[in-house]
């Protein structure tokens, strides 16, 4: 849509002259820079551009431009309202410690407590929102705008916090058609049996399906973001990757569109472990934990999770998530003697139990456990 394209322009154009002495309000998504992340900052900063002449309100994307391949459903979904996502404001696009130095504010969405590059001790007094759908981490009590709750998709928290935009205007129609495709993916297509769908969701859907294309489905968007065949182990662990460092061990985690028999079957096992082992080194991850969804050949929704453990204090992790009857981890004969090791691969029987709920687990056991030992 020329709108949102020309909003995308004028931002990194005005980027150029932030010492103009204008406000600036830089509204970060989360590290994944999944296709939720990127369109609720997009959705949020467009919108409150429009009713404001002198703010300056930045989407920010904080993985570099190029990273953006390896999502294509982003592409897909922007296409699809005209928008074209190499005009998006990525991190590489941005001097962050220019941008502190003329008292940028920040507004997150798609998480609830600052991540790098944003260091902690100086932009903590800069938040002024959040609008998220993970575990609240209790940072930002007091700020203008705060919202953290258990929604499927925090594309949905923007939709009601300015639903008149959605509903009314010119940009109506290309605004709903951005926001209906994030909100049919956190939720996998509205289906409450996965346990993603809530009654906000559903409100935000009704809002924006009226306007949006009847070609911007669940199923068409998925197809596109599964095609990832093609790229190598580190881009399947990048592609969807989020980190956290709890009492001083650094955790990753890895979301894949695919499943582990189809990628042991193109790699195999050894080819997969070494590169896996060579992305924590990289990374300097104690624990790495790979989480795949997708849809079997029976046509259900499936999940599998995968434990990488390089410290040994970790094992206990492992071990706890082992015996969870709640995450329901069943070994997958994938490795040799891989139940004595600190790698591992499990079908998962609980299908409801995503990365919103399997992280804040790990992150309770290191914290409880492990620190008590």
């Amino acid at each position: 849509m020329a709108s949102i394209n020309h909003f995308l322009d004028s931002v990194k154009e005005s980027i150029k002259t932030h010492n103009d002495g204008n406000p600036i309000v830089i509204v970060t998504g989360n590290d994944s820079a999944d296709l939720d992340s990127i369109a609720a900052a997009l959705l949020f900063s467009y919108i409150s551009s429009q009713s404001s002449n002198n703010t300056l309100y930045i989407p920010l994307v904080k993985v570099p431009l190029a990273d953006l391949e390896l999502r294509p459903e982003v592409g897909f979904v922007l296409e699809s309202v005209g928008v074209d996502y190499k005009k998006l404001i990525c991190i590489d696009h941005i001097d962050l410690e220019a941008l502190y130095h003329a008292n940028a504010r920040v507004v997150l969405v798609d998480h609830n407590r600052l991540t790098l590059p944003f260091d902690e001790t100086k932009w903590n007094d800069r938040v002024d929102g959040v609008l998220d759908h993970h575990v609240d981490e209790g940072q930002y009590t007091d700020i203008p705008l705060r919202i953290v709750t258990m929604v499927g998709s925090c594309t949905s928290l923007v939709v009601l916090q300015f639903p008149d935009a959605f509903q009314h205007g010119n940009d109506k129609t290309a605004l709903c058609q951005l926001a209906v495709g994030p909100i049919l993916v956190d939720t996998i297509g509205l289906r409450w049996e996965f346990g993603k769908t809530t009654d906000t969701d559903v409100k935000a859907y009704d809002i924006v399906k009226p306007s949006a294309s009847d070609a911007l489905t669940y199923d068409a968007i998925e197809q596109v973001k599964g095609r990832v065949q093609h790229l190598c182990t580190r881009d399947l662990l990048r592609k969807d990757y989020k980190e956290w460092i709890v009492d001083g061990y650094r955790v990753g985690t890895s979301s894949l569109p695919w499943n582990f028999h189809g990628w042991f079957d193109r790699d195999g096992a050894k080819d997969i472990v070494d590169k896996t082992q060579t992305y924590m080194d990289e990374r300097q991850l104690d624990m790495e934990i790979i989480m795949t969804g997708y849809n079997g050949e029976d046509g259900q929704y499936k999940r599998e999770l995968a434990l990488f453990v390089s410290h040994s204090a970790l094992l206990l992790v492992k071990a706890t998530l082992e015996g969870n009857d709640d995450v329901g981890l069943e070994l997958l004969n994938l490795i040799h003697a891989q139940s004595s090791s600190g790698v591992a691969f499990y079908s998962q029987g609980n299908v409801k139990m995503s990365r919103k709920q399997i992280w804040p687990l790990v992150q309770s056991i290191i914290e409880e456990k492990i620190e008590a030992k």
